[in-house]
């Protein structure tokens, strides 16, 4: 990552397990910054202090599953930068960030981990320097552009995902291989039917 002078991450999306929330609050503490928790049966909430600002962290818990979602940070602070970018990119997140340095914007999409699209931006001019091949068929893009119920679809849709790593979860645990399978092949389907809407 360039030197910045501020950082703005949105539209955060992030499922982390308990051993990656507990990797999330020891590097926060080794790189020098103060941290609290809160845990309570529906939520989990980090309180980070950098010398100079203060970040909330705050994941909903579903079944083993922490979800943190649609979150905004604002920083200038390269060391809660680097842990909240390894992060994104170890739990194959989603995020917009926005860095901005000497006068100029670069703007990166991030989806499941890796970029997607960067874009410069200096003054008037905008520039594309990385775009990633798309993996969808024109078909699907066109499908998803006549469907009118997206921006409906889209939430219900989280939800349907959500229940079903939910069920997941809970069919591992208890060892249902028949469970898990059907809950794979319905999770691949809605993923699908998610990375349509969202193009």
């Amino acid at each position: 990552m360039h030197a910045f002078e501020q950082i703005e991450y949105s539209d955060v999306a992030l499922w982390f397990n308990k051993e990656q929330v507990q990797e999330l609050v020891a590097r926060i503490i080794e790189a020098g910054m103060r941290v609290a928790w809160k845990e309570t049966k529906k939520y989990f909430t980090l309180s980070v202090q950098t010398e100079e600002e203060s970040h909330w962290l705050t994941f909903r818990k579903v079944g083993a599953r922490y979800r943190l979602r649609d979150r905004h940070y604002n920083t200038s602070d390269p060391r809660f930068e680097k842990i909240l970018q390894h992060f994104i990119e170890q739990a194959k997140g989603h995020a917009v960030i926005k860095m901005f340095t000497g006068g100029q914007l670069v703007v990166q999409k991030i989806r499941y981990g890796e970029a997607e699209q960067i874009i410069k931006i200096s003054g008037a001019s905008k520039e594309v320097i990385f775009e990633k091949e798309c993996s969808v068929s024109m078909e699907e893009v066109m499908e998803a552009l006549r469907r009118h119920d997206a921006e409906e679809r889209i939430p219900v849709l989280t939800s349907e995902i959500d229940y079903e790593l939910a069920v997941l979860y809970e069919a591992m645990e208890a060892g249902e291989m028949k469970t898990v399978e059907a809950c794979k092949e319905k999770l691949a389907k809605l993923h699908h039917e998610m990375i349509m809407l969202e193009v």
